[in-house]
This record gives structure tokens, C-alpha cells and sequence, in this order.
């Protein structure tokens, strides 16, 4: 390991101990991990979300290795995988033409620069996490363009029409969608004030991934011109997909890339994509995480422990009223084997059946009772939620604020 650590030039996201060393996991099945001790763990990080349908899912598994022995079409051309994906994706998301790629970060990237070119103007408005890309970096002041031409609206409506006030200089607008701390008023708002504008929006779904039901999370509360999605399409495996407009895509015509045609990936898609237009996932995903939550709910209600739980079953959050109670949480969890995504959103798998559950509630109830030093009456404050907000959205939360409260909590949350 650190022979390892010493000769990547990464830091990749992944579980890491109290020491920031990452974790090492020999086996995954299902809902559980086994690590390198032999310790059993329960996955609420998923790949952050990516694994929709448990590890090791033995419909993708049988797919994977029959497009590995050769028997799906090969990584030199064309075969019926592509075509059954590409469908799928349009069936499921709509639009006229979708794109492949590797990686959710990528695949945004490719459709805000393909709307750019297309549409001519210099400025992207955005708001939320868009994968680790320099193309998102902080610009040097509030409502400024970044060296990208990349304007961060973290959320607030208000700046957003601000920003729309010169929209003969706007290319489009890209949001990555959050279902926790945004209620649909303020998809309808944002509806709005892009219709009056007459500039496009790419939603960039990749973090919700299809948890939410079997198409995009935002269908029925905005009409995207160019969609994006990569987590939940093929469970786990390496892939993405930009879907829309076929005149605003039109400069991806060009891209291509070596493993552009591999099977296994789009053996993987292939039956993932088959599973979520069941919507069937999506249920057993919903069903199992909100029981969950209303466990937690009252398991820390029940112990005086001062942290929220924000979100449903599809994807939730735990909110502590302050960063002592918030560390001793990660660490309690993981003495007790379970795997949270530190400070975000946690999600559980299709996997989850009553034997996982079971085991979850029961650990948590230990978590909990480890956690009786922190027993107070203190209350998660607007500071707080605020903060695990930045969390998940790299913005703010709906709120009501004026000008100079939005600038207050941007300043206060970008120096934390």
C-alpha cells in the first residue's frame, strides 16, 4: 500500500481510515464488502452511487463474462451491444442522438463544449459538482468567469438572473440536479427563467444516477435540451452517456476513442439499462433506504443525539449539528462496519435485502449507542445544514436570502 501511494500521481475518492490511508476491500457481494482483515462491512457509498444494482450482480456478471470470452461482439467494431444501449439510453432519457464516453466527468465536459461551439457565445453558467475537471475550477470573484469561461451560479436563483441579464454572451446553462436540499418550486423557477431567456440546459445527471425512478430525476420538472448520466447505467462499470439535441451535439460527431466498441462495458450497460427500465431497482432501492432512514431517524432521536437525517431512501444525507459529533459518526460507523460516504450523500443498493437491513439497523444501533458522550440538546442549526448542503450540491441550499446573505454564506462556506 504504500509503495502504492507513493508512485500514483493520483489521490483518488475512496474510503479512507481515521489516518487518510484508503481502505483495502478483497470481496464485495451484494450489499457487503469484506476488507483486507476480514472485517464485513455494509456499502452505503456504492462507488458513490454508481453501483445501483449490488456488487456482483449476477445478471451483469453472466453478461460481462460472456462479452469477455468473446461471445458479444468484440472491441474492434461495431456489434448489437451498441445498438441495444443506444436505444435503451433514448428510450429511457429521450432526444434525438446520444454519445458515449468513459467517464461522467468527461461526458459532461464533451456536451457543455459541443453546446458552446454550437451555439457561439462564451459564457457557461453553472451550478453544482460536474466531476474533478479544471474546467470547474473557482473563479477569483463571485459572478466572474473562470479561465474556462465557466460562471458558478452555487445554486441561487437570484444571481442566476443576474447572470441571465446578459444572456447574448451565454452559451447554456448546466446543472447537476440534487433531489435532497432543492424542492421541485425551485425546478419551476429555474424552468422559467430559461424559457424567458431562450438559452439551453444540459442537465448533468450523473451523481443522481437512475435512483430516482427508470429516465432522468428531473423529467416532468425541466425539459432539458442536453442530458448527461454515467453512475447507475451500467453498475459500476466504466461508462457515460450525452443525450439530446441532435443540432447542439453536433460537434461530437468527431469523437471517438480505442475502446469506443469494448463489450464487456456495453455488455454491462446492456443489462443494467435492461433493469432500470423496469423500474423494479429503483423500487427495492426506495423501499430499502427509506426504512433505513426512519431507523436512523429514530435510533438517534431515541439516543438525544444532535444530527438530522436529510433525503429519502433514494439518496440521504446525515446532518451533524457540529464537526465533534459529525467525526465521532465516521468513526463510530466504521468501528461498527458500516460504509458511509463521509460528509455526503449515502445510498444504498438494490442488494439490500431483510438480511443486509436487519444487519444495518442493528449496527446502527450500536453506532448510536457509541455516540452517548455526545448526548445534548443541542439542535442542528441553519449553519449546519447549510454546510452539509456544500457537501452534496458545491453550491447553497434553497433558502430564502437576499443578495447580500447569498454573498455572506458563498464567502463563509468557500473559506470552511
Amino acid at each position: 500500500m504504500t509503495q502504492i501511494l507513493s508512485t500514483l500521481a493520483e489521490s483518488p475518492t475512496c474510503p479512507r481510515d481515521g489516518n487518510g490511508i484508503p481502505r483495502v476491500f478483497t470481496e464485495a457481494r451484494g450489499a457487503f464488502l469484506t476488507d483486507v482483515s476480514g472485517k464485513s462491512w455494509i456499502d452505503f457509498d456504492n462507488a458513490r452511487g454508481s453501483v445501483l444494482l449490488g456488487h456482483g450482480d449476477p445478471d451483469v456478471a453472466e453478461a460481462v463474462a460472456r462479452a469477455a470470452r468473446g461471445e458479444a461482439g468484440t472491441a474492434t467494431g461495431w456489434s448489437p451491444l451498441l445498438d441495444e444501449v443506444t436505444a435503451r439510453l433514448l428510450a429511457l432519457c429521450g432526444g434525438e442522438v446520444v454519445g458515449l464516453f468513459r467517464t461522467g466527468t468527461s461526458a459532461v465536459r464533451a456536451a457543455v463544449l459541443a453546446v458552446r461551439e454550437t451555439v457561439g457565445r462564451p459564457l457557461v453558467l453553472s451550478a453544482g459538482y460536474h466531476g474533478y475537471d479544471p474546467m470547474w475550477s473557482p473563479a477569483p470573484g463571485l459572478l466572474e468567469p473562470n479561465a474556462d469561461g465557466v460562471v458558478d451560479f452555487f445554486f441561487d436563483l437570484g444571481l442566476l438572473e443576474e447572470l441571465l441579464r446578459d444572456r447574448d454572451r451565454v452559451a447554456a446553462v448546466v446543472v447537476s440536479p440534487d433531489h435532497i436540499h432543492l424542492s421541485a418550486r425551485w425546478y419551476g423557477r429555474l424552468r422559467e427563467l430559461l424559457a424567458g431567456a431562450d438559452v439551453p440546459l444540459i442537465v448533468d445527471e450523473v451523481k443522481v444516477g437512475f435512483r430516482y425512478g427508470a429516465g432522468l430525476s428531473t423529467a416532468g420538472l425541466l425539459d432539458p435540451d442536453v442530458w448527461v448520466v454515467a453512475k447507475g447505467m451500467a453498475n459500476g462499470w466504466p461508462t457515460a452517456a450525452v443525450g439530446g439535441s441532435r443540432a447542439l451535439l453536433r460537434p461530437l460527431r468527431e469523437v471517438s476513442f480505442t475502446s469506443f466498441f469494448e463489450p464487456t462495458v456495453l455488455a454491462a450497460a446492456g443489462r443494467t439499462l435492461a433493469r432500470v427500465a423496469t423500474g423494479e431497482p429503483q423500487k427495492t432501492v426506495r423501499e430499502a433506504g427509506d426504512r433505513f432512514v426512519e431507523h436512523a431517524r429514530t435510533a438517534l432521536a431515541a439516543a438525544s443525539l444532535p444530527v438530522e437525517v436529510a433525503g429519502d431512501g433514494a439518496f440521504f444525507q446525515f446532518v451533524p449539528a457540529g464537526r465533534d459529533v459529525g467525526k465521532a459518526l465516521w468513526r463510530a460507523a466504521a468501528e461498527e462496519g458500516l460504509l458511509f460516504y463521509k460528509g455526503d450523500n449515502q445510498t444504498v443498493s438494490a442488494a439490500f435485502g431483510p438480511k443486509a437491513l436487519a444487519e444495518a439497523e442493528e449496527r446502527f444501533g450500536r453506532v448510536c449507542a457509541r455516540l452517548a458522550p455526545y448526548a445534548s440538546d443541542a439542535v442542528v442549526t441553519e449553519e449546519a445544514r447549510y454546510a452539509a448542503a456544500w457537501n452534496v450540491l458545491d453550491g447553497l441550499r434553497e433558502a430564502d436570502r437576499d443578495r447580500a446573505g447569498t454573498t455572506t454564506w458563498i464567502g463563509r462556506l468557500l473559506d470552511d
